[in-house]
């Protein structure tokens, strides 16, 4: 099937169990990309490292994209995901979006959205990505599990207006479609240059990071061109590419 707009084809549902799996099935099937799956609520909605992702009906944009970017740019994705969240949310509100390498959408430190990226091979299409976004946007306090509670935040909390999801949808795909093209066009810098001034923290600040044999702390460097986060431990400069940030240390 010939290209698409992002978002030009969209399969909708009152409930889903993921938005993901559903498009993984799409996926297979040979749907073109610029593909999306949207769902009122999510009952099987998960986010990055195996944990659940809550999707209360009508409280947020629970939506994902099928993508099939050219070999050795699927690390990318999640940069311009990032991004294009970021910048629909600010055209909606008006109001300024950090984000948390590498997946996470922050106002003022608190959480107002994840990504969630997933590749996906089959012998009946070429390799493909699924990348999912849940956006936090009609959410009260009293909305959010207990743990949760003074972490995340949504655009209702962050602006005091109720947004409906198709509010966010066509900027989100508009911007997504922008950055994802920008990907294809090799201009790797823009991509990583515009996601570090977007960051939370800056150059030269130390982090605290989580990998799977325990914590590291080092000085954040910058972004590599491979998406990288790339951090001063000692005296030599490392890359993690699936870590989770813990704590910045100002």
């Amino acid at each position: 099937m010939d290209a698409i707009n992002f978002g030009e084809l969209s399969f909708r549902f009152a409930s889903l169990g993921s938005t993901m799996d559903f498009c993984r099935t799409l996926a297979r099937l040979g749907f073109p990309e610029g593909t999306a799956v949207l769902a009122d609520e999510q009952t099987a909605g998960r986010g990055t490292k195996g944990r659940r992702w809550h999707s209360l009906a009508k409280k947020g944009l629970y939506v994902s994209f099928l993508l099939r970017p050219p070999a050795g740019f699927f690390h990318l994705i999640p940069l311009a995901a990032g991004l294009a969240a970021a910048e629909a949310i600010e055209t909606l509100t008006r109001l300024p979006i950090n984000l948390k390498w590498p997946n996470d959408l922050l106002f003022k430190g608190k959480k107002l959205g994840g990504i969630l990226c997933e590749s996906e091979t089959s012998q009946l299409s070429q390799a493909c990505v699924i990348a999912g976004f849940g956006i936090n946007l009609n959410h009260h306090q009293q909305d959010f599990p207990p743990e949760l509670v003074g972490l995340v935040n949504s655009v209702y909390l962050i602006s005091g207006k109720s947004y409906q999801p198709e509010e966010l949808f066509p900027l989100l795909g508009k911007q997504f479609q922008f950055w994802y093209n920008k990907i294809k066009e090799g201009q790797i810098n823009l991509i990583v240059g515009r996601f570090e001034q977007k960051l939370f923290f800056s150059p030269g600040q130390t982090l605290i990071i989580k990998e799977p044999a325990g914590e590291v702390k080092g000085k954040f460097i910058g972004l590599g061109q491979d998406g990288s986060l790339i951090m001063k431990i000692g005296q030599e400069n490392k890359k993690y590419y699936t870590s989770e940030i813990i704590k910045v240390i100002h």
